[in-house]
């Protein structure tokens, strides 16, 4: 039996209310996010509710509407769900992930495992969403039913984007990193416009950003600390591999993220090795890369997710491991 499963997918229409697009979720999706947001809860202090008022206001209040309907509709507070999509502030510590952008004969592909605590609980509530303008899709997430920021999407202007955490700094005039990548998905108009923006905007938190278009030299990596980036290009057609680690901007002596630089250069020769031999004319299957994320040299044991992106294609796949999802039994 594979260790992965593929995880089920929404779609939600940026033209309807907020209220009227979530309602249409079902409550077996939202019950699993339920699960979830009760998980984060359990970790994140309740004195850093008066975060979310300073958040809404930071960033105009462009997802309040949504993220109060969403809540609503989950069954939580507001706050409470608008501090569930700060988590990457709140415990980057606990955050990890492996990344790989190859060239191949049909365009750049982008593969990554998300390694996120609740890893139990955010496997099982994993969904590929899909928020479209009527039958148009506009972007991609690898979320969760209630979820407002994205760490993993696909944008149908032709590129793809995804987050690995690094210890940068902190800066809390900038802005909340989950949000910003929200926005990139939904507003940039193309992969240079979208790299443009990941590495000018001020963030409350250092990332690294693996952004991917539609041809093969359309591959990078933003590194970036609150304000400051610098551009990570892979050698001709050689894989770009991210981590958990900077290569090109100083090293963080921030002491909050050694739990992942412990494994980080690890999974870094450990992808690189795995496809070391591949070319930029070659294929490579979704199985390829799925056997290399479950690599017992990549995955982790907060692994929670497995995704595929292929933007030239608009084509996207979201797994989780199947010891996580089917714990209790299932086919």
């Amino acid at each position: 039996m594979l260790p992965w499963i593929e995880c089920p997918s929404l779609s939600l229409d940026l033209e309807r209310s907020p209220e009227h697009r979530i309602a249409g979720v079902s409550d077996e999706f939202l019950e699993r996010s339920r699960q979830l947001l009760a998980a984060v809860q359990a970790e994140i202090s309740g004195g850093q509710r008066w975060l979310a008022d300073a958040v809404h206001l930071r960033t105009t209040y462009r997802f309040l509407a949504e993220t109060k309907a969403n809540a609503q509709r989950v069954g939580v507070d507001w706050r409470d769900l608008t501090l569930a999509n700060l988590s990457y502030e709140l415990v980057v510590g606990m955050f990890a992930c492996s990344t790989i952008a190859l060239a191949t004969v049909s365009g750049p592909v982008l593969a990554r495992n998300m390694d996120f605590w609740p890893e139990k609980w955010l496997a099982r509530a994993s969904t590929l969403m899909r928020f479209t303008r009527g039958v148009e899709i506009v972007f991609v997430s690898a979320g969760w039913p209630g979820a407002i920021g994205v760490v993993s999407g696909m944008s149908a202007k032709g590129f793809a984007v995804v987050l690995n955490a690094v210890g940068g700094g902190s800066d809390q005039m900038g802005y909340p990193v989950l949000l910003h990548l929200r926005r990139v998905l939904e507003d940039a108009e193309n992969f240079d416009a979208a790299v443009d923006w990941l590495a000018s905007e001020r963030l409350t938190a250092g990332a690294l950003f693996t952004v991917v278009g539609t041809e093969n030299h359309q591959r990078v990596v933003v590194e970036r600390k609150p304000s400051a980036f610098v551009l990570r290009h892979p050698i001709a057609d050689e894989p770009l591999v991210t981590t958990n680690d900077y290569r090109l901007l100083n090293a963080s002596k921030d002491g909050s993220i050694e739990m992942l630089l412990q494994t980080s250069c690890s999974r870094f020769d450990a992808l690189s090795q795995l496809f070391a031999k591949h070319h930029a004319t070659d294929e490579v299957g979704d199985s390829q890369l799925l056997y290399a994320l479950t690599d017992s040299r990549v995955q982790q044991t907060i692994t929670a997710q497995h995704m595929i992106f292929r933007p030239r294609k608009m084509l996207s796949r979201l797994f989780a491991p199947r010891g996580l999802v089917c714990e209790d039994g299932c086919v």
